[in-house]
C-alpha cells in the first residue's frame, strides 16, 4: 500500500520571523488583520508582538511565552498556522508608495490589484465593472510597460467584447493581443539570457573566469534588441546585466557616465520610461561605485545631496546609510558619521531588520568607537562578544568575520596579550590559505602580513617598525577592488596601522 506524505503545511519559525521583518518595515495602508498598533490581547496579536521584539526566537522560545509548554504542543501549531496565514493576508495591504514619487513596484501592485478584482467580478457574473477595472489596470500596464500584465488583462477583455456581441472593437483588442504577445516573446527571451548569465558569473569564481567573455557578448545582444524595440523591460535587463559585469570586472569608471545619463532620465539619446526608473537603485549604486573608487569626498557630497530620496520607514534607508557612514569615515568625517550611527541605532525600526545587517552594525559601531578613543575598555561591556568569542567560519558571512578577526588582534594588541594576538592571527591565516587567494582584496592580504609581523615579533615595536616598512610603502596603492573581493575595510588600513603604532609606543613608554 502507499502512503501518501502529509498535506498539513510545516511552518518555519524563519518563515514567520521574515514576514514580520517585511510587515513592520512596510507601512499598512489598513489594519484588517492584526492590530499592529494597538495592544490587542488575541493570541496571534501577542505572538507577533513577542517574535518583533526578539523574545520569540524558537519555536520552543514562543511556546514557553504562550502556553508555557514546548513548541510541539498542538495548541501553539494551530497558533502559528493561524499567524503566518494572516501574515500573508496582511501583504495584501501593505503600502509601497514613496513619499517623493508613486514606485514603479505600487503603480505595478496596483495594476496586479485591479486585475485581480476584475477577474472576481467576472466570476460574480458583474461584467460592467469588472470592465472598467480592467481598463484601469491597462491604462497602468501601457503607461509602465508592463506587457505581462498588458495581456492578462486584454485577453480578459476580449472575452467580455465577445459576450458583449461588439466585433469592431473585439477584432482590434484582439491585434493589440496579439502584437503584445509577440513583444513578450522578445522580451522573455531576453529575460531568460539574463538569468542565466548572472546564475554563471555569480555561482563560482571558475565559471565566473569562463562566462565573463560570454556577457560581453550578450550586453551587446541585448542593446540591439533595445535599439530594436525601446522596450524598457529589454533595457532594464542590459542595465542590471551590464553594472553586474563591470562591478565583476572593477571597471566602475565604465560605470559612472552610464548612470549619470540613467538618473537624467534618458540613454544614447532616447527618453527613458520615467514610472520605471528606479531613482533610489541609482543613488545607492553611484554611491557604491564612489566608494569602490575612493572618491569619499566626492561621494560623500553626492550622497548628502540625495539623502532626502529615502524613506527611514524603507529598508533601502538603511542601506543607503551603510554606505553614507562607511564613505565618511574614509573621509575623516568622524563627526558627521557619529550623527549618522546614532540616526540609525536610534530607529525604531532598526532591532528589526535582518540580523546580518545588524551584525554589520554593531562591527561598523566598534570600529568607529576604536577609532574615536582608540582603545576598547570603555566599551567592553557592549562590545564583549565581538573583541573576544573568536567567529565559526560561515562562508556566507566571510567578510565580517574578517573584519571581527581583525578587530580582536586590535583589541588584544592593546590588552599586550601576545597569545590571544597569535590565535587571531592563526584564524585569518586560515582563511588566507582557503579563501583569501580568490576571495579577497591585495590590501586586505597585505594588511594581514602586517599583523602577521606584529605577532611573529611578539609587539616590539622597534622590530616591527624595520620588518614593515616595504609593506606600508605598498600599501597605499589605490587598486580598485571588483565586487569578487567582498572584504569589510571600515576604518582605513592606513589608519588602522598608525593606532596600532600609537598603542605599541604608548605601550613601550609605560614600561620605560
Amino acid at each position: 500500500m502507499f502512503r501518501t506524505q502529509s498535506t498539513k503545511p510545516i511552518i518555519d519559525m524563519e518563515d514567520l520571523k521574515k514576514l514580520v521583518r517585511i510587515i513592520v518595515h512596510r507601512k499598512q495602508r489598513q489594519y484588517p488583520l492584526l492590530d499592529l498598533k494597538g495592544d490587542n490581547a488575541s493570541k496571534e496579536n501577542v505572538f507577533f508582538r513577542y517574535i518583533r521584539s526578539g523574545e520569540a526566537d524558537s519555536d520552543d522560545d514562543a511556546a514557553k511565552l504562550l502556553y508555557n509548554t514546548s513548541g510541539d504542543d498542538d495548541r501553539y501549531r494551530m497558533l502559528k498556522s493561524r499567524l503566518k496565514q494572516k501574515l500573508l493576508n496582511h501583504l495584501f495591504f501593505l503600502d509601497f508608495s514613496n513619499k517623493n514619487k508613486s514606485t514603479a513596484e505600487q503603480m505595478e501592485l496596483e495594476c496586479i490589484q485591479f486585475l485581480h478584482q476584475a477577474r472576481i467580478l467576472q466570476f460574480a457574473g458583474e461584467i460592467k465593472v469588472a470592465r472598467s477595472l480592467l481598463q484601469k489596470a491597462l491604462t497602468i500596464a501601457d503607461r509602465c510597460e508592463y506587457t505581462n500584465h498588458r495581456i492578462t488583462g486584454l485577453e480578459a477583455l476580449v472575452a467580455i467584447l465577445s459576450n458583449n456581441h461588439q466585433p469592431h472593437l473585439f477584432e482590434n483588442t484582439t491585434a493589440e493581443l496579439t502584437e503584445n504577445r509577440k513583444i513578450f516573446i522578445m522580451e522573455e527571451a531576453v529575460r531568460h539570457e539574463f538569468l542565466l548569465m548572472e546564475m554563471m558569473i555569480v555561482k563560482s569564481v571558475n565559471s565566473r573566469r569562463k562566462n565573463l567573455e560570454r556577457v560581453e557578448e550578450t550586453l551587446s545582444k541585448f542593446h540591439r534588441e533595445w535599439e530594436k524595440s525601446k522596450s524598457y523591460n529589454v533595457f532594464s535587463y542590459y542595465l542590471k546585466l551590464k553594472i553586474l559585469f563591470h562591478r565583476l570586472t572593477g571597471e566602475y569608471e565604465k560605470l559612472l557616465p552610464f548612470l549619470n545619463e540613467i538618473e537624467k532620465g534618458n540613454y544614447n539619446g532616447v527618453k527613458l520610461n520615467p514610472y520605471r526608473i528606479n531613482t533610489n537603485n541609482i543613488i545607492l549604486e553611484k554611491a557604491h561605485i564612489y566608494y569602490k573608487l575612493k572618491k569619499v569626498q566626492e561621494g560623500k557630497e553626492y550622497m548628502g545631496r540625495n539623502a532626502y530620496f529615502f524613506d527611514q520607514k524603507r529598508i533601502e534607508w538603511f542601506w543607503f546609510m551603510e554606505i553614507y557612514f562607511l564613505m565618511t569615515l574614509q573621509s575623516g568625517d568622524h563627526q558627521l558619521a557619529s550623527t549618522l550611527r546614532e540616526d540609525v541605532f536610534g530607529s525604531k525600526l532598526f532591532e528589526s531588520n535582518d540580523p546580518e545587517l545588524i551584525d554589520r552594525w554593531r562591527i561598523y559601531s566598534a570600529y568607529f568607537h576604536y577609532a574615536n578613543s582608540s582603545n576598547f575598555y570603555l566599551a567592553k561591556v557592549e562590545y564583549g562578544d565581538l573583541l573576544e568569542d573568536m567567529p565559526v567560519y560561515d562562508k556566507e558571512r566571510e567578510p565580517e568575520q574578517v573584519a571581527i578577526l581583525i578587530l580582536q588582534i586590535l583589541y588584544y594588541i592593546e590588552l599586550k596579550d601576545v597569545e590571544a594576538v597569535k590565535a587571531r592571527r592563526n584564524a585569518m591565516k586560515k582563511y588566507i590559505s582557503n579563501h583569501f587567494k580568490e576571495n579577497f582584496s591585495y590590501r586586505t592580504r597585505t594588511f594581514y602580513k602586517l599583523l602577521n609581523i606584529v605577532a611573529e615579533n611578539d609587539l616590539d615595536l622597534k622590530a616591527i617598525q624595520v620588518k614593515t616598512r616595504y609593506l606600508l610603502k605598498k600599501l597605499p596603492e589605490v587598486q580598485v577592488v571588483s565586487d569578487v573581493y567582498t572584504e569589510i575595510e571600515v576604518i582605513p588600513y592606513e589608519h588602522l596601522w598608525d593606532m596600532i603604532s600609537a598603542t605599541l609606543q604608548n605601550s613601550n613608554h609605560r614600561q620605560n
